[in-house]
């Protein structure tokens, strides 16, 4: 029975110890992340994969919530970041805070419910395509990859051939 206590007591030392180093550790690249990363400059991207399929709740977004974050961009006036300006700008110091908008792996969703909003918009953004999917079910086909791709504020980046987890 003693031992038994003994070694709870341990136990708890031990768990308590790890609990105050976790803390120490946190507060301290919190306080490195304050430092470097406070500014309002630079470039914050934002990742998106599918629109109003609530199906898949982890990589899904209602379009209501999407055109509200796209309203609070503009009304804090923060500029959207235009993909093609990248190699121009990319040696050029961040005098203030862009929004890169980025959406994974070409969901048919993309196309029926964000495309329209950003193509009316005119806001930039990338699109990571996948390409073994392309064309099957619940994903883009290659001509409409191709129609977003002939506007200047689109970017069709390369996701992966295969998206395997």
């Amino acid at each position: 029975m003693i031992i038994k206590n003994i070694f709870s007591l341990a136990t708890s030392i031990i768990s308590l110890f790890i609990f105050i180093l976790f803390l120490n550790v946190n507060s301290i690249s919190d306080e490195n992340n304050i430092k470097y990363y406070s500014n309002d400059e630079g470039i914050l991207s934002l990742m998106y994969h599918r629109f109003n399929e609530s199906a898949y709740p982890s990589t899904n977004i209602q379009m209501k919530i999407f055109k509200n974050q796209i309203e609070m961009i503009e009304s804090s006036n923060y500029n959207f970041y235009n993909p093609n300006n990248f190699k121009k700008e990319f040696s050029v110091p961040k005098t203030n805070k862009k929004i890169l908008i980025t959406i994974d792996d070409a969901f048919q969703s993309f196309y029926l419910e964000a495309w329209p909003f950003l193509k009316k918009n005119k806001i930039p953004f990338i699109l990571f395509v996948s390409t073994e999917p392309v064309g099957k079910s619940g994903y883009m086909n290659w001509d409409q990859i191709r129609e977003i791709e002939t506007e200047e504020f689109a970017f069709i980046g390369h996701h992966s051939h295969t998206h395997e987890y």
